[in-house]
């Protein structure tokens, strides 16, 4: 019997790595607000600097551009803001409550977005994983099939590439945290229920985050897989898109013959490694079990996590589930998702442990 653990982001949440997409896009609006008032501060409104981001206007206003937004102001700061007022604001909000306080122009655009994609992310304020961005991308390449024109696959195309660096920046400094290992997430990985007579051979430790926190627990005779790829490793580029084949709708993408429509699906991307290969040659060697530790097994892993789970080798599924501050869990949102997941409804009835079987992740 073999075992893989499954791992998505909230293993490294478990781990104290602000890896959320609330941690990434809330420390991307405050380093655009920092960067936005460190120009005003040197460019003291007389003097523009040279290839600054602000600008004169013909009225006698100031507009801010650079490659993710523009908005109009004016020279008009408010003082009275202090750190008591800021610390009910965060991300965006705080981003947009201070801008105003410059005389930001007040319009039905009063921020407009040169990255189309950072705008819909931004603005879903439902987004809380990884996924989700997954997921948003999906659904604006399915717009893309209605356009006439390329203009709009292009431009989605690149948008998403600039969220990816960012994101890949975000993550080199929050893997360089120092984490340490965690004696009850350990336990938990080589749990074994008392009435089970079997013995456990291989590990495979299947990442699907861009992060190595799993490198804490494995042993020597343990096999790795990044299905995603890893920060800083050429070979292992990392993935970032969509992977659900099974949609309806997937089918129209491919009839659209265009390439482009087809640059960010996870199962083409897979091919530039040995990964996936790797993968199939351990679920296919011998009956396993899967034990799903911080991963949400949303629908842009769909392909991959149905391949998994639907497995003749696959003998049972375990969930260790994320418990909140007010004694609630996520364990039934996983269960929804995982439904998702499998075209053989029984299949998943029959594999699936419990709640009251389960435990929590820590």
């Amino acid at each position: 019997m073999n075992r893989v653990i499954l791992i998505g982001n909230g293993f490294d949440l478990a781990h104290g790595l602000k890896t959320s997409y609330t941690d990434f896009i809330d420390d991307f609006w405050e380093k655009k607000l920092n960067s936005f008032i460190e120009m005003l501060r040197v460019s003291n409104f007389g003097v523009m600097l040279r290839n600054s981001k602000i600008s004169r206007t013909a009225e006698g206003n100031y507009i801010y551009n650079d490659d993710d937004i523009k908005f109009d102001f004016i020279n008009n700061y408010n003082n009275n803001i202090t750190d008591d007022i800021l610390k009910n604001y965060s991300g965006y909000e705080k981003f947009f409550f201070v801008i105003t306080q410059f005389g930001l122009i007040q319009n039905s655009d009063s921020i407009r977005f040169n990255n189309n994609f950072l705008g819909k992310i931004t603005k879903k304020e439902q987004l809380q994983n990884w996924v989700d961005i997954e997921e948003e991308y999906y659904l604006a390449l399915i717009k893309c099939l209605e356009d006439k024109t390329q203009n709009e696959i292009d431009r989605l195309n690149k948008d998403f590439s600039t969220i990816q660096k960012y994101l890949e920046k975000y993550l080199r400094k929050q893997s360089a945290s120092r984490i340490i290992k965690s004696p009850e997430i350990d336990k938990k990985i080589y749990w074994t229920p008392s009435h089970k007579k079997y013995i456990l051979k291989d590990f495979l430790y299947l990442n699907f985050n861009y992060t190595s926190t799993e490198k804490l627990y494995v042993t020597p005779e343990n096999k790795i897989i990044h299905i995603h790829g890893e920060l800083n490793k050429p070979k292992n580029p990392i993935i970032f898109g969509y992977g659900d084949e099974i949609d309806n709708k997937y089918k129209l993408i491919e009839e659209k013959n265009d390439n482009k429509y087809l640059e960010n699906i996870k199962s083409i991307k897979y091919s530039l490694t040995r990964n996936y290969r790797e993968f199939l040659k351990f679920i296919n060697s011998d009956s396993y079990q899967v034990y799903i530790m911080g991963h949400s097994c949303g629908i842009s892993d769909r392909t991959l996590l149905n391949t998994l789970f639907e497995h003749d080798n696959c003998s049972l599924i375990k969930i260790f589930y994320y418990k909140k501050d007010d004694e609630t869990d996520n364990y039934i949102d996983i269960v929804r998702n995982l439904s998702r997941n499998f075209t053989q409804k029984s299949l998943m009835r029959k594999r699936l442990i419990a709640k009251e079987d389960s435990v929590s992740l820590l």
